[in-house]
């Protein structure tokens, strides 16, 4: 820092600023930076870093730079960043992250060129635009056709069983009534003869 060397036995946890850019480190961002909570600027661009971005960044709320460009990171950027109300540099261009770019807090004020390279991202302020999930509903409508179609089979099952059910029913209710009248009938008539 300021050209001057410094050597760490251990890293302090009061550490302010950590720069591993261009080193071709690979593997995953450990969740335990999310610990060095004086931290106020945070470099790992340009190596060949995977995986999600730690939500526990999130909790550097110090933090004033956070650079992640051209790695291969994935998945969608934290919602827990736009608690860093500080962050004033935001870089993770040229990743594969993907889903809607958060609007909270500072987030809206970030350029197009901290989000440009990562063609699964969406919303302001790239010019590509997230899809409403109805619409991609609309645009998979055959796919889900079959779906309908068996559905309109089984409505259709239901509702015959029910008129046949019901027609047969108007038909035996009636004859059991008949033959029980004619039952009762018979049973009174023997009693009177036979009395």
């Amino acid at each position: 820092m300021k050209s001057v060397a410094t050597h760490y036995g251990k890293i302090p946890i009061n550490l302010a600023v950590i720069d591993l850019s261009s080193n071709n480190f690979s593997g995953e961002i450990p969740e335990i930076i999310g610990s060095l909570k004086a931290l106020y600027s945070l470099n790992l661009s340009n190596n060949l870093l995977i995986g999600r971005i730690p939500p526990s960044l999130g909790t550097l709320t110090e933090l004033e730079s956070l650079d992640l460009s051209q790695n291969q990171l994935s998945g969608e950027i934290p919602r827990q960043l736009t608690d860093l109300k500080f962050l004033q540099k935001f870089d993770v261009s040229y990743n594969n992250l993907t889903g809607l770019i958060p609007q909270e807090n500072q987030f809206h004020t970030f350029e197009n060129n901290s989000f440009e390279g990562n063609q699964g991202l969406c919303g302001e302020p790239l010019s590509k635009k997230c899809e409403d999930p109805l619409s991609s509903f609309d645009k998979n409508e055959d796919s889900y056709s079959g779906i309908e179609l068996d559905w309109k089979f089984i409505l259709a099952g239901l509702v015959s069983g029910l008129v046949i059910e019901v027609s047969l029913g108007e038909m035996l209710i009636p004859r059991t009534r008949l033959a029980w009248f004619v039952y009762i009938s018979r049973t009174r008539l023997r009693d009177m003869i036979m009395n």
